[in-house]
């Protein structure tokens, strides 16, 4: 899988992806394995179709553990810095919600939900 992440081309990687954002134990398990290489690609410059497809591959990796998670989540807030016009911040938001819905301890103290209720008259 290493190889396929690291391939020269741009449809062997989305392959790679692909196959890493399948909602299966033993891609995410992979997908895991292979953090150091999917972290790259929220920095490295990527086909919009293809950075989606490793945001998935991203998330797959996240639903492993706590750590891992935060490894992500870490990286992913670095990558709102890049001056990329089309860098899909959508999914980049949508990948920071998944993580810090399944693992709420992650969340910042700015993250924490609010939940307004409608005052009672007395």
């Amino acid at each position: 899988m290493q190889d396929l992440i690291e391939g020269s081309n741009i449809h062997v990687m989305a392959l790679a992806y692909r196959v890493l954002g399948l909602d299966d134990a033993r891609a995410r398990a992979m997908a895991a394995e292979n953090l150091t290489l999917l972290l790259g690609t929220l920095l490295r410059p990527l086909h919009r179709a293809t950075r989606r497809l490793a945001f998935a591959a991203l998330a797959s990796a996240a639903a492993t553990d706590e750590a891992t998670a935060g490894a992500i989540l870490r990286r992913a807030r670095e990558a709102f810095a890049l001056p990329d016009k089309r860098y899909p911040k959508d999914a980049l938001v949508a990948l920071i919600g998944a993580i810090l819905a399944r693992w709420p301890a992650l969340r910042g103290e700015r993250e924490q939900p609010t939940v307004f209720r409608k005052g009672v008259a007395a």
